[in-house]
């Protein structure tokens, strides 16, 4: 009878375990086995990522080795129970997606690390195939977007990198709003919409408390005539970069936060009219108040920002998420950064033209800036719209 010794190397919801002495016709066998987390039974194994390991002790592979297509194997049948997904089921998408979804964006891996896990997942296939647990051989291109990678699609739209590592989602950006600390209610709310005003209305940092915009009585004769006329939005008039005047468009959500401040704790402040995000005795502040705000949330934010990335790509792997790493470096421009994006997206949903109004709403006299976000939106957005109606048209 074999004997086992067993060492734990980890404990989530499958595990690593060191086993020695495993009786084969060539002497005993040490190797490492992927288990179901918790007490030993005989189900605890997980058969074909173990299968594999003990091919690897029998082709005379060094322990460390080993250990370490165990970690990649480990992780990889984690993820894919996370998704409920079958590994012997996976098309194209589903790997890249788990490349790029889980090991760049999730874990923040290197492009050295993610190219380790492809090659322990190619001899893994390779050796399923050869043994008989695969109908046919796996075709996966393993393909995923790498930090050299700067060229995507046709070879001649070329995406701009750095926005993958600015654009923040909805459910990031809450966790930024949650984590405003202020002296008091007034304070707080203000800052609030300080955020607001960069992610909903594409303004940059010294434009929010510049005094020249954002006036109150202006805001109020606005948001009157809308009320009159029915509408949800009305435009704002801002002095920008070299002094130019764009007008913006406020959308609803935008218009609701300001409305609630100007209505609500402004004017329970007893604050004489003048600019909308002001201090509590009315004065004006610097124009770094912005940065400073979005800096200090994002500080706080960061203690738990892997747990919120993680519940993201457990909604959805293939959409894209900025890492922590990315996340940590973020500044206040990154919402207007993600202001433009989302711009792009809504002028296709509505059918506008992105190049006139993008540039018209940003203050863009630069076309190849509008580009950028055209480009990337298509990368962002419309690749998984068209992976979403394909998926749709096959279930009809």
């Amino acid at each position: 009878m074999k004997r086992l010794m067993l060492r734990c190397y980890g404990c989530d919801a499958m595990k690593i375990k060191f086993v020695k002495d495993i009786a084969w016709s060539g002497g005993p066998l040490n190797t490492y086995a992927v288990l179901e987390d918790g007490p030993i039974t005989e189900e605890s194994i997980i058969p074909a990522p173990s299968l594999y390991l003990i091919h690897l002790a029998q082709d005379g592979q060094l322990p460390n080795s080993i250990r370490s297509c165990a970690y990649d194997l480990r992780s990889f049948f984690e993820a894919l129970r996370v998704h409920e997904q079958d590994w012997r089921r996976l098309t194209d998408l589903d790997m890249s997606g788990y490349l790029y979804g889980h090991l760049k964006t999730t874990k923040s891996c290197t492009d050295k690390t993610i190219e380790r896990h492809i090659s322990t997942l190619k001899a893994f296939y390779a050796h399923a195939w050869q043994i008989g647990m695969l109908d046919a051989p796996a075709s996966f291109t393993y393909l995923y977007l790498s930090t050299e990678q700067k060229v995507q699609g046709d070879g001649k739209k070329k995406v701009n990198f750095d926005l993958f590592s600015k654009y923040i989602q909805k459910d990031i950006l809450s966790s930024l709003l949650g984590n405003i600390k202020a002296k008091s209610p007034f304070e707080k709310e203000r800052d609030e919409l300080v955020l607001h005003l960069g992610y909903y209305c594409g303004l940059r940092c010294a434009e929010v408390t510049d005094p020249r915009n954002l006036q109150t009585a202006d805001l109020r004769r606005r948001i009157a005539l809308a009320e009159q006329s029915g509408d949800k939005t009305i435009t704002l008039p801002i002095i920008g970069k070299g002094d130019k005047l764009r007008q913006v468009d406020c959308p609803p959500k935008a218009l609701k936060k300001i409305k609630a401040f100007l209505e609500g704790r402004r004017r329970t402040e007893n604050i004489a009219d003048g600019s909308l995000i002001c201090s509590r005795n009315g004065a004006s502040l610097f124009e770094g108040h912005a940065s400073n705000i979005f800096k200090s949330a994002r500080v706080l934010a960061s203690t738990k920002i892997e747990r919120v990335i993680s519940e993201l790509h457990a909604k959805d792997p293939h959409l894209h998420f900025v890492t922590k790493p990315n996340f940590l470096k973020l500044t206040f421009h990154a919402l207007r950064h993600t202001y433009a994006t989302n711009l792009v997206d809504f002028c296709y949903k509505h059918g506008y033209d992105p190049w006139q109004y993008v540039p018209e709403q940003m203050g863009h006299e630069d076309e190849a800036t509008t580009k950028d976000y055209v480009v990337f939106d298509g990368k962002l957005h419309r690749r998984e719209k068209i992976r979403q109606a394909l998926n749709d048209d096959l279930a009809d």
